[in-house]
């Protein structure tokens, strides 16, 4: 059977109701109240269906929340030293470390959603002890949930340091079972996942017809940071190296066309998060009853239509919610004269489009050119990354359908010239630095790499992609960064002196911000878990 990710049918739906039903709150361990799905966990075809519901569940990290103006994924951009960040849930805790709180509500959702995932993946896992495994439908399955799992822990580990680690499957005969709750050592969570991941890498297709599903090279890619956490540098090259001479991944010609169309499954895509409008199993909002799509195409579109003269448009990146945007220093790093990123992701200039509220002596299609810091802030520059004119019904609609990247093959490059530098090979490390740099039009580079020259290439090619905070984290590079450039703080001849937007995050971060808190909710169910140092 041929199954396709942007569309799920209606076993797979309702399969996935049953995980819920079963393991709504993975820590919080509950009866089961449904049938567990035998059939689910017993056969090859059953241990497909739940794979590719969790492929659903995964993308409840960037979904719309009922409940929510945000989503998981917006807080993983931020609280870095190149983005700026306004108002919205979630924004002073993790934008400017204001009360970082155990009970700050996404602190808990990572955590949450990203525990439902490994017990689902165990479930699917531990079915290979049931099933005849030389039937390809059950390999792939379990190779499949072993990268669910090995994902869930990396981003775990990368936020919190100190979490805990199962392979335990709940049943109805283990239910009352008594659990002792305490922190990994995280030579033990990496040797899981590196194990999870070696068994995908061999048993995983190099290709897939079916985009968003998951190949070799992300395995390896996966296989490559966890390397890179653990100080593996070596092991890290091997596996950027293994990508690279695969022949399956190529760059896109110009930056231009990376983020550039709905379906984003082109040559540099590693992985991607495959959205539609096309019914069968997408999410539902329960206040609406409508198909819910994911916010990203608004997060990072300033308030343009508080000015005067200006409406709401796709060519000014349409329903504008002002969360979260590129500052000036992630824009001085591009040199405007060759690097062509510049222009491809961000839009820095606004103009008049609105010829019945016009300012007094300015012209429909004048460039609008702030006068005051509040008006500054409504046409801040924006990345465009995410920006949807494809999907949305209109450029009102606050909502898109768009495919988002989660990685790309410019992750590879950047991590293996990180694993080269730091294994002393200038060499390698050229290669890789130049992969980026030269394909955004900028002449080769030709001086020893360091890893701060890194960290700037870093922040051009993947600003807003989600790893920026880890890429800092890893070279203990976040608090120094963040207190030297975080916030925004320009200086503009047309204000004749310098603005200070927001700086509170330089004075806010601490040492003990380089991880997040133990969720309160959490730590109340498994009661001798401890409290990350700091909270």
């Amino acid at each position: 059977m041929r199954y396709n990710i942007k569309s799920l049918c209606i076993i797979h739906y309702a399969f996935f109701i049953v995980l819920l039903s079963s393991c709504n709150n993975w820590l919080d361990e509950k009866v089961y109240t449904q049938p567990t799905g035998e059939y689910i966990v017993s056969t090859p075809a059953g241990m497909a269906s739940a794979v590719l519901a969790m492929y659903y569940k995964d993308r409840e990290i960037f979904r719309n929340n009922d409940d929510s103006e945000t989503t998981l994924w917006m807080n993983m951009l931020i609280g870095d030293d190149i983005t700026y960040c306004r108002a919205g849930e979630g924004i002073p805790q993790f934008g400017r470390y204001e009360n970082l709180l155990p009970t700050t509500p996404s602190v808990a959702r990572l955590w949450k959603q990203q525990y439902a995932m490994i017990g689902y993946a165990n479930m699917v896992i531990a079915a290979a002890d049931k099933v005849d495994m030389t039937d390809p439908v059950a390999v792939q399955a379990v190779a499949e949930a072993r990268v669910f799992r090995a994902h869930a822990y990396l981003r775990l580990i990368q936020r919190y340091d100190n979490i805990y680690l199962t392979t335990r499957v709940t049943t109805p005969e283990n239910i009352n079972d008594s659990i002792t709750y305490a922190p990994a050592a995280k030579e033990d969570v990496y040797a899981l996942m590196d194990e999870d991941l070696d068994y995908a890498i061999a048993h995983l297709p190099a290709t897939t017809t079916q985009p968003g599903r998951f190949t070799q090279g992300l395995a390896r890619l996966l296989r490559a940071k966890s390397a890179a956490w653990q100080g593996k540098w070596q092991e890290c090259a091997d596996q950027i190296n293994a990508i690279e001479q695969s022949g399956v991944y190529a760059l896109l010609s110009n930056p231009q066309d990376i983020f550039n169309a709905p379906d984003l499954n082109h040559s540099e895509a590693i992985l991607v998060s495959q959205w539609s409008k096309s019914t069968g199993g997408w999410f539902t909002n329960s206040v609406t009853n409508t198909n819910s799509g994911h916010r990203m195409c608004i997060h990072c579109t300033p308030l343009y239509n508080q000015e005067r003269g200006m409406l709401i448009d796709y060519a000014s990146g349409g329903y504008p919610w002002g969360r979260v945007f590129p500052n000036q220093y992630l824009l001085s790093l591009y040199d405007q004269a060759h690097d062509n990123r510049y222009s491809a992701f961000y839009k820095t200039a606004w103009t008049y489009n609105d010829p019945d509220n016009l300012p007094r002596g300015r012209h429909l299609g004048d460039t609008l050119i702030a006068t005051s810091q509040a008006q500054y802030l409504n046409v801040h520059p924006m990345c465009t990354k995410y920006n949807d004119s494809y999907t949305r019904t209109s450029a009102t609609d606050n909502q898109s359908f768009k495919d988002i990247i989660i990685y790309r093959l410019p992750d590879a490059y950047i991590l293996g010239c990180e694993a080269y530098i730091h294994l002393g090979r200038q060499d390698s490390a050229l290669y890789y630095y130049n992969k980026t740099y030269t394909r955004a039009g900028n002449p080769a580079e030709t001086r020893t790499i360091t890893i701060a020259m890194l960290a700037d290439e870093q922040a051009r090619e993947l600003a807003l992609e989600g790893d920026r905070w880890n890429f800092l984290k890893r070279e203990n590079l976040l608090v120094p960064q963040v207190q030297k450039h975080g916030g925004e703080y320009v200086y503009s001849d047309r204000f004749d002196r310098v603005l200070n937007c927001d700086t509170v995050i330089r004075a806010n971060i601490s040492e003990y911000h380089m991880r997040w808190p133990i969720p309160q909710a959490q730590r109340d169910i498994m009661h001798t878990f401890p409290q990350n140092p700091g909270y």
